[in-house]
């Protein structure tokens, strides 16, 4: 089994277990972009030595991102979630309610 992660937002901040992302200046789509930068990034940045630099354009609910690689980016988990699909199932609204979210 792989690792369980609560995770509760606010508009001011998102909590994932312990450790708080303050996003009230982010839209989400910067999120994931962020999300997907720093993944790849940091694989980069401990090959090459340096800055990782990704442009990216949103249209619609399209993005296209274009960057320098190393060949490492597949073994990047948020880089092959972002790029492969992401599993998603919506609880029906009766499984939610009375529900202690931590807020």
């Amino acid at each position: 089994m792989g690792v369980r992660l609560s995770i509760i937002v606010t508009p001011e901040k998102v909590q994932i277990g312990d450790k708080t992302i303050y996003v009230d200046n982010l839209r989400p789509v910067e999120l994931l972009l962020a999300a997907l930068a720093y993944g790849i990034g940091i694989r980069y940045i401990d090959k090459t030595g340096e800055a990782f630099e990704m442009q990216c354009e949103v249209e619609g609910y399209q993005i296209k991102c274009e960057a320098n690689c190393t060949g490492e980016e597949e073994r990047c988990l948020v880089f092959r979630t972002v790029t492969k699909g992401i599993q998603f199932t919506c609880r029906d609204k009766a499984q939610t309610k009375g529900r202690d979210l931590g807020t």
